[in-house]
């Protein structure tokens, strides 16, 4: 019969994985995203705006079950018609900061804030995901330097 615990004393070469997160921050101090006015501040707030025409980046917003913004990562930059999101590294960084819902973010360097087809289909593809995992994407905003689209607003988050 094997038993666990011998494996991990006859393994001291394996890596142990520990996950952590520490915001320096109140959770009351944390803004409350309860509406897309309000996101599209946040982000407009985080933002780089010399970049925001440059090159199309991804953000997500991490929420909390009271709809507070615990904190954002940036998960990927490219050029200018396009970036390479990976939707595994969207939930790796929501499950380390135990967030209960997410909002997705990118900007569209040429100031046309329709949607395209791959937007939707990358949405689409994410919202399920995150069904399985128990986080619900809230929505998902397309900026420009001027205005903003939120696919829940537009009724097209699924």
């Amino acid at each position: 019969m094997n038993n666990n615990s011998n494996l991990i004393e006859k393994s001291p070469s394996l890596a142990e994985v520990k996950l952590k997160y520490n915001s320096k921050q109140s959770i009351e101090e944390c803004p409350e995203i309860t509406s897309p006015d309000k996101a599209e501040k946040v982000l407009r707030e985080i933002w780089d705006e010399d970049s925001i025409q440059l090159k199309e980046e991804f953000v997500v917003l991490l929420l909390n079950n009271a709809k507070r913004c615990l904190g954002w990562s940036k998960i990927s930059s490219g050029g200018a018609t396009s970036t390479i999101v990976d939707p595994a590294t969207i939930f790796q960084v929501a499950l380390l900061a135990n967030a209960t819902s997410i909002i997705l973010a990118h900007n569209h360097p040429s100031g046309n804030i329709k949607p395209s087809k791959s937007d939707k289909d990358l949405t689409h593809r994410i919202y399920k995901s995150g069904e399985m995992l128990g986080i619900k994407v809230e929505d998902h905003i397309v900026i420009t330097i001027n205005e903003y689209f939120s696919f829940r607003a537009n009724n097209i988050l699924s």
